[in-house]
């Protein structure tokens, strides 16, 4: 039975460059994300969304039109209520499939941005938060996303604020520093759990 890493933390914190550095490492990641954009080309996930919001929501080859879809979600709670409630079920769906095929392995992450809005972190056994200061992560999600600094705010406040989620913790990573500092405290944290062996120099883990 594999032991299973909730990786979470505020949107544009760098879960990703975490989730990348475990990936390299032969670490299985299951991605919410990419199992969330997947969701949104189901057909019934399509069909409900246009149902829901208008078919404006959608591309013109039918696909959702994800860009636009979120501009309205995260300015209107109640849409992203009504949102999450198409799409939430199908991708929890999809994670559990996914965890069950991988567990032969010792360990699997489960990089999931919403981990405690839906409550996974019930399902796994540690949370790894990762975390930084609100000006980094704001100057990051407009870069990223091209977004304006109102809509990343936007984005931000949607979620549940990093200060409870680092309470809810079992270990927070600091990601303010350089990408090799943020890796060497996730390898820290990993082979003092056993998770990990560290036979050389720091960072050099099998």
């Amino acid at each position: 039975m594999s032991v299973i890493i909730g990786l979470t933390g505020g949107i544009a914190m760098g879960k990703s460059t975490i989730s990348n550095f475990l990936k390299k490492k032969g670490i299985k990641v299951v991605d919410a994300d990419q199992i969330a954009h997947a969701v949104l080309n189901f057909s019934n996930v399509v069909s409900d969304i246009a149902d829901t919001f208008g078919k404006i929501f959608l591309n013109p080859d039918g696909t959702v039109d994800r860009k636009r879809l979120g501009k309205i979600v995260f300015s209107d709670p109640d849409k992203l209520k009504r949102l999450n409630a198409i799409v939430q079920p199908q991708i929890r769906a999809e994670i559990s499939k996914k965890i069950a095929t991988l567990s032969s392995e010792k360990m699997v992450i489960l990089d999931a941005p919403v981990l405690f809005e839906q409550g996974y972190e019930k399902s796994v056994d540690y949370v790894m938060v990762v975390a930084t200061d609100e000006k980094t992560q704001i100057s990051r999600l407009m870069q990223r996303d091209n977004l304006s600094k109102s809509d990343a705010k936007k984005r931000i406040e949607a979620q549940i604020p990093i200060e409870e989620k680092m309470k809810k913790a079992t270990v927070v990573i600091d990601t303010s520093g350089t990408i090799e500092a943020t890796q060497q405290q996730v390898v820290k944290w990993l082979v003092n759990k056993k998770l990990l062996q560290n036979p050389g120099e720091f960072g050099e883990v099998k």
